[in-house]
């Protein structure tokens, strides 16, 4: 699996379209946290690619880990089972800066930070996008 984390706006999206090549591939779904929920494993899928984007805003909706975690792993398994699959997430860095007054908005944040977390575990490859360039960090 790959993580691709980073601040809003900063060319996360369009790093993992021109690294994957997504424009011309048909062999890819891609699910958008910020619009609905994200779909689960099946082995009648038969895309190649698995794009999970807006982590952050899934994440807000349901902020508990251990779900995360299961869904991680579920993934991951999924990807393991046939060569060539790739998972990967996107998620805006919302861990840093202010701590937000309203305690739902601190259970997020923290939430948000212990997902990625266990995600970078998972992932065989996580990314930072900054200004639209990756540093490679695992």
């Amino acid at each position: 699996m790959h993580f691709i984390v980073g601040g809003a706006f900063q060319g996360k999206r369009k790093w993992v379209c021109k690294h994957y090549g997504i424009r011309e591939r048909k062999d890819i779904i891609w699910y958008n946290g910020y619009e609905g929920t994200y779909g689960e494993p099946d082995e009648s899928i038969s895309e190649r690619i698995v794009v999970f984007e807006g982590l952050e805003a899934a994440i807000r909706r349901l902020p508990d880990l251990g779900y995360w975690g299961q869904l991680f792993w579920r993934w991951q398994e999924w990807e393991r089972q046939c060569p060539g699959r790739t998972v990967v997430w996107i998620g805006t860095d919302i861990t840093q800066g202010i701590v937000p007054i309203e305690q739902e908005d601190r259970l997020w944040r923290d939430v948000t930070g212990w997902c990625y977390q266990r995600l970078a575990e998972f992932c065989d490859r996580v990314d930072r996008i900054w200004c639209g360039l990756a540093e490679r960090i695992k």
